[in-house]
């Protein structure tokens, strides 16, 4: 049986459906598993355009609303990635515990379902909270996302859903960012990956085309990879040899890859 993994923000702008898709890439190509990514955005939708799909007549909305399949609405992007988009007029759905009931099968069907979810606080973002198994807050180092950031952990909690872990985005190193430990300690939650804000990524956008594909040695791609190992309960060693040379020298253990190992099932 598969599982199925929400990424959830309330803020938009923070990259939440480009670590989604970029995530469920990683898990296809890296790891060899069948993923379904599933738009939850009913209102400002994208998930399908990061691969390119935007010939489809059939949406999520649909099959909530009961006027086709599931099945109908899933859309290839390889034989190991499929694509359930949502529609772009931003049809409104009402019933939040029909997506779980929708996801439920498909586990049989796929290793793993990635649900990215609306970036509001409102009817949506529940749809994906009761659908998941497990929920991650895509956030960025910033105190205006700090602060939803809280505020999604709590909702989370409150709906019986606990966050599993954070994944901070966009990373640039500098000394203005909200440094690893304040985000755990002001969220009460761990940070189980930090991607570094890399041109490599848009690039990848640009061209539909997932950046673990496009610059697989880079290092986002490599942050996304040790992500996906994480999320499925598999271990991942970085590839590049100059990076092995490294961390024989190293003294320290980085604090998100103690944090990947001391919560992991392995």
């Amino acid at each position: 049986m598969g599982k199925i993994i929400g990424l959830i923000s309330l803020k938009g702008g923070v990259g939440k459906t480009s670590c989604t898709a970029k995530i469920g890439a990683s898990l296809a190509k890296e790891f060899g598993k069948k993923v379904l990514l599933v738009d939850a955005n009913f209102s400002v939708p994208n998930l399908a355009m990061h691969f390119g799909i935007s010939d489809y007549s059939t949406t999520i909305q649909d099959a909530i609303m009961g006027n086709s399949t599931l099945q109908k609405a899933i859309y290839p992007y390889s034989d190991s990635i499929h694509v359930v988009p949502a529609s772009l007029e931003g049809k409104e759905v009402r019933d939040h515990y029909k997506l779980r009931e929708l996801l439920q099968p498909m586990k049989e069907f796929y290793d793993v379902i990635l649900v990215d979810s609306s970036p509001n606080l409102h009817h949506e973002i529940l749809s994906t909270m009761i659908a998941s198994d497990e929920l991650y807050v895509v956030t960025s180092p910033d105190h205006p996302t700090l602060s939803a950031t809280m505020r999604a952990v709590k909702i989370a909690k409150q709906r019986n859903t606990p966050i599993k872990g954070l994944i901070l985005n966009k990373i640039r190193n500098k000394k203005f960012e909200i440094p690893v430990e304040e985000i755990e300690k002001a969220t009460d939650s761990l940070v189980l990956g930090t991607i570094p804000d890399d041109l490599n990524v848009l690039e990848a956008v640009s061209k539909t085309t997932p950046v673990t594909s496009h610059a697989p040695r880079a290092n986002a791609s490599i942050e996304l990879n040790k992500i996906a190992a994480y999320l499925i309960n598999e271990s991942y060693e970085d590839p590049r040899w100059w990076n092995k040379v490294k961390n024989v020298f190293k003294r320290d253990f980085d604090k998100v890859d103690v944090n990947r190992l001391l919560t992991s099932k392995l």
